[in-house]
Order: C-alpha cells, then sequence, then structure tokens
C-alpha cells in the first residue's frame, strides 16, 4: 500500500471510530480539515456499497436458482434426458409400466394430444406434472 493511501487509511479509521452525534456537515468539514476530497470519498463509499450490495444479491439470486434446480427434479429426471427419452417414458406411464395411479395420470394429462408432435419442454412439463400430482396427493375420481 502506498504511503499516502496508508495516511489516509489510518485517517479513515479514526474518522469511522467516532462520528456519533455529530451532523454530517460537521463530519464532512472534519474529513475537510484532515485533507480528504469528501466529494470523492463518498462516491468511493457509495461504489464499495453498491458493490457489496449487488454482490449479496447476486448471492442470494444464485442460490434461489439452486433451490429451483434441485426442487424440478422429479423421479423421471434421470430416465428422460432426450425428446426420444421421454417419449418412451410417457408410453412406459400410459401402459401402466410405473402403477396404474401413475398410469391414469399420465393417460389423463396427455389424452387430446399426440406426445410426439411436442416440444421437449412441453414432455418434460408433462412428466412434471405427471410427477407432482401423485406427490401432491392428488385424489382420482
Amino acid at each position: 500500500m502506498k504511503k499516502n493511501y496508508r495516511k489516509a487509511m489510518e485517517r479513515l479509521d479514526l474518522f469511522l471510530a467516532d462520528t456519533e452525534g455529530q451532523s454530517k456537515e460537521a463530519v464532512a468539514d472534519e474529513l475537510k480539515a484532515q485533507g480528504t476530497d469528501v466529494t470523492a470519498f463518498l462516491g468511493d463509499v457509495n461504489a464499495l456499497v453498491r458493490k457489496g450490495y449487488q454482490g449479496s444479491l447476486k448471492e442470494i439470486a444464485a442460490n434461489e436458482r439452486e433451490a429451483v434446480v434441485r426442487s424440478r427434479k422429479t423421479r423421471f429426471a434421470g430416465l428422460a434426458g432426450t425428446k426420444e427419452q421421454m417419449l418412451l417414458l410417457v408410453a412406459r406411464l400410459q401402459r401402466g409400466d410405473f402403477g396404474i395411479n401413475l398410469r391414469e395420470r399420465a393417460v389423463a394429462r396427455c389424452r387430446n394430444q399426440d406426445p410426439a408432435t411436442l416440444s421437449e419442454e412441453d414432455l418434460r412439463s408433462w412428466l412434471e406434472d405427471i410427477d407432482a400430482s401423485e406427490a401432491s396427493g392428488v385424489q382420482n375420481e
């Protein structure tokens, strides 16, 4: 650290140590008396605070995205990666390979549409819906 920065850091440390009860003007005057460019100082402080706040927000958003990705994993996630695999899985569900409850849910969810005409995203959504309907305790009528 350069010498002039060390002096500034020492002054900042002393300044931050005791400003209770002082008005903003008194604090600014004290900083000016110590040779500090108050406008530049406040700009630097604001930039540091903003960067720290943005970093915190990025971390929170990343954690939330990770939680969403983790919550999206269904029992079929490892079985259906490609569209062809998803189509085979839908067919197996409709045949009853995973039990009568899932078969009924798959038939009900996929009626009136040909799974082969759907996009990967739609097929994935179908599989998630079928899985979630059983997990949420939806009863057959």
